[in-house]
């Protein structure tokens, strides 16, 4: 007979087992469960962020749908990693992920039957709608009434800056060239708009048979602007006509009455405050183009404006007021007897001006609010100090802010992220456009869709719109016109800050210090000077960011793999570290990572395991050489390991690479590898052509031999876009005179000797940059300008120690687009002959 105890643990073991064995069906079918919810929260959150809610409780209430969707994708996340982690096997390490992650699915279901509760609690509608105003018209719009008002009471003296802008397009008005035209005057809001365009429907309306204001902001449905239109068209006849009723008609019916009105009349129209193109699209139909007739459209979508550029359409961008100008104004408006700001207050004017950047509102509303401190010094220190308190929706600059955030509510939701990531960088600082679009691509902003396109050029759609709606200033542009850097605007930042904090996007930390971050729910974390302080141990953050230079600290980051395990992103930009830190390697979810301008000075074998790597930026470090383990990350996008050592510009070894260990076959996702140390290795060359979706590549230490290999791997790789190749020494020998069948290079930089001008160059018809260094080409058949006076896009053409001859001729007619020339160390050079067009 079998003891009972024994039958008792056999029977347990039994259910253990049974258990157990069904434990990955349960997951798998909670794991599928949660992408279907993933998706349907995700409709949910685009449609409520369309919409800009006021009510508390729905705002708490949304905040908690989106936190249960991070909640959803870090555990999706985990499971897709231990899934590729330990394959089909159920080990040990598998069985004990599988019952955590069957434990966090239970968690959020809970959570989501919570939800659905506060859902039923608030009497909201089940849909994607819940929780959502009725309609885009809701919004904040109707709170903005004074400062879209004002500018149209302003008297031509009160205007201050805009005499170029009036004279230039009044001159447009009234040019007699027999043809309709139409003028958009685009800016930022705040920015002039439609102070200028009153100005110039002021001027010039007589000059026309019949004219038109008409309000075409967000709350303005189309019927009513079209009702609108033709009451004050026919007001202005001289036969004071008046429109017919309204019966309930459609804007068909309105449209031919204004055609038929205006079809033998000159008139001029101004729309003021344009959102949405399809509005323009049913206004236009209404409009005869003939008569030599005049549309002035204002808006902040610039994106709208020039998408509908042509010959008959031109579009006018506002510029911000001069510092000059920007005094001009603050004086007259806080010093409205002398116009004079006393020495005493000069200062502290500079540096409230300093924050609106030439920003007409802002400087117009703070100027009213600093007339009512007088001349008293103290009281300026004050509202400098605390102008982000000002500008809430509660304090006494909260027009500004009404006005500005509507730009913000706008934006469809995928560019609302991508904008609010912005605005956790510091203020006043450079965000480079391949560093933002790696941030974006990690934190999967940027998604695939079903055109094809690489996410790094969707990255660029998604900024060049964020620039034209005129959210994002560039900082510096390219040579072919993309943004090389980029800011937002001091004024629009502090507004953004509390937007962030709102939606719990982000903790942003802007003053020195300490910091104790001790909320359990962040997203992100922002620190723009001072040290990490004590994390709160059960801390959830998707990125920390941190910039700028801090005290001295050890091998280590405060982080415990308790506290952030579910990272991915890591920015520490100039932190003071001169070893990788150890806890990096529990970061297995870590996408991005970032230690440029460290002190680093070797990566530890143990990068390895984090298999879901994207971007691995050491930049200006001290690393030289990699371990092979780099190789194994498949997921790796971006691989940046070099130093510029710039103490004399025309040196040759100005850029140190790294060299690795391995091959990098593995990393076929790769779009950039700079700058790789070949040093006699020809294999890394030969892997190279397995790296078939590589973008730019940065190639150095490279042998006379080893120039027809590189040939061939380059003719293989079809997407590349940049090549930056470097011989071993200033003497060494490039040997690269054919390719049959280039990649469409745009950005092509060779350093060392050319015995032949590599004739292959001139079909690079893509190509706008080429610089050639110590190539010292000779003059008898090796002249440059022959072979690249033909290349149709080439802008910029740099010359540097690479050419023997005495003589360089640039025929008229040839280099049609070349903007910049440098010519240097040109030892031999006696006589440049220009041709009449060259550099215009």
């Amino acid at each position: 007979m079998t003891d009972p105890c024994v039958e008792f643990a056999l029977a347990k073991l039994d259910a253990f087992l049974t258990g157990e064995l069904q434990l990955p069906k349960k997951v798998d079918t909670g794991i599928r469960t949660l992408r279907s919810e993933l998706g349907t929260i995700t409709a949910f959150l685009s449609a409520a962020h369309q919409r800009a809610v006021q009510d508390q409780q729905i705002l708490d209430w949304v905040r908690k749908v989106q936190d249960a969707a991070d909640d959803i994708i870090d555990i999706l996340d985990l499971f897709d990693h231990h899934k590729a982690e330990n394959g089909r096997a159920l080990s040990v390490t598998r069985r004990r992920a599988y019952r955590s992650i069957a434990d966090q699915i239970n968690d959020i279901k809970s959570t989501l039957e919570e939800i659905n509760k506060g859902r039923e609690r608030y009497q909201l509608a089940n849909s994607s709608q819940a929780a959502l105003p009725p309609s885009p018209t809701t919004n904040r719009v109707y709170s903005h009434l004074h400062p879209r008002i004002a500018p149209l009471f302003l008297a031509d003296a009160d205007v201050v800056g805009f005499e170029e802008d009036r004279d230039m397009l009044m001159a447009w008005a009234l040019d007699m060239v027999d043809e309709h035209k139409v003028m958009f005057v685009v800016g930022m809001g705040g920015s002039g708009k439609t102070t200028l365009a009153k100005q110039v429907f002021e001027a010039v309306k007589q000059d026309f048979g019949c004219s038109a204001w008409i309000s075409v902001s967000k709350s303005k449905k189309k019927l009513e602007i079209l009702r609108n239109m033709l009451d004050q068209l026919c007001r202005c006849s001289s036969r004071a006509e008046t429109a017919p009723a309204p019966q309930q008609q459609s804007s068909e019916h309105y449209i031919n009455l204004i055609r038929e009105y205006l079809l033998d009349k000159r008139y001029v129209i101004v729309l003021d405050d344009l959102w949405a193109d399809d509005v323009w699209r049913s206004i236009m139909l209404a409009l005869p183009r003939r008569n030599r007739s005049r549309i002035i459209i204002t808006t902040r979508r610039g994106d709208i404006a020039y998408s509908l550029k042509d010959g008959s359409v031109d579009v006018h961008p506002i510029q911000h007021l001069s510092l000059e100008k920007a005094k001009e104004l603050i004086h007259r408006i806080a010093f409205p007897g002398s116009r004079i700001c006393p020495p005493a207050l000069a200062t502290l004017s500079n540096e409230i001006l300093g924050k609106c950047e030439g920003l007409p509102l802002a400087i117009t509303e703070i100027g009213h609010l600093l007339s009512t401190k007088g001349e008293r010094e103290p009281e300026w220190k004050k509202l400098r100090d605390s102008l982000a308190s000002e500008l809430t929706s509660h304090g006494r600059l909260a027009n500004i802010a009404k006005v500005l955030i509507l730009s913000y509510d706008d934006l469809p939701y995928h560019l609302k992220n991508c904008f609010l990531l912005m605005n956790t960088f510091p203020p006043n600082h450079p965000i480079q456009r391949t560093e933002l679009i790696r941030l974006w691509i990690a934190e999967d902003f940027i998604t695939e869709g079903n055109n094809g396109k690489e996410l790094e050029d969707l990255g660029e759609e998604y900024l060049n719109e964020l620039i034209q709606r005129n959210l994002v200033q560039v900082w510096q542009m390219d040579i072919d016109g993309r943004p090389r850097t980029c800011h937002v605007q001091n004024i629009i930042h502090e507004i953004v800050l509390s937007q962030l904090q709102d939606e719990n996007f982000c903790e942003v930390y802007p003053d020195q210090g300490t910091f104790d971050i001790s909320k359990e729910r962040v997203r992100r974390i922002s620190i723009h000077t001072g040290d990490l302080g004590q994390l709160c141990p059960n801390l959830r953050a998707r990125a920390l960011l941190k910039f700028g230079r801090s005290a001295p600290c050890q091998h280590s980051i405060p982080i415990g793999y308790s506290s952030l395990k579910m990272l991915r992103e890591l920015h520490l930009e100039g932190a003071n570290l001169d070893m990788f830190p150890a806890d990096i390697e529990e970061l297995l979810l870590l996408r991005y990572l970032c230690l440029r301008n460290t002190r680093i000075r070797s990566i530890p074998k143990s990068i390895g395991k984090l298999k879901h790597l994207e971007t691995l930026d050491l930049k200006q470090t001290l690393v030289r050489t990699l371990p092979k383990e780099i190789c194994h990350l498949s997921k790796l996008r971006y691989l940046l390991v070099y130093r510029y050592d710039i103490e004399d510009y025309v040196a040759f070894n100005t850029i140190k690479g790294f060299e690795v260990a391995g091959e990098i076959t593995r990393s076929a996702n790769l779009r950039k590898l700079l700058f790789v140390q070949v040093n006699k290795n020809h294999k890394i060359i030969v892997a190279m052509r397995d790296l078939r979706e590589l973008r730019r590549l940065g190639i150095m230490g490279l042998r006379k031999e080893d120039g027809r290999i590189l040939s061939e791997t380059i003719q293989m790789l079809r997407n590349l876009h940049s090549l930056n190749v470097a011989a071993e020494n200033e003497a060494g020998v490039l040997d690269m005179p054919e390719i049959s069948h280039p990649p469409p290079l745009q950005r092509l930089y060779l350093n060392g000797r050319l015995e032949r001008m590599p004739v292959w160059i001139s079909e690079l018809h893509d190509l706008v940059r080429l610089r050639l260094k110590w190539s010292q080409l000779d003059q008898q058949c090796n002249n440059p300008i022959n072979i690249l006076q033909d290349l149709p896009n080439l802008l910029e053409l740099q010359l540097l120690d690479a050419y023997n001859g005495d003589q360089l001729e640039f025929n008229a007619g040839k280099f049609q687009k070349l903007k910049i020339l440098e010519l240097e160390l040109l030892r031999q050079l006696k006589r440049i002959l220009l041709g009449l067009n060259l550099l215009k």
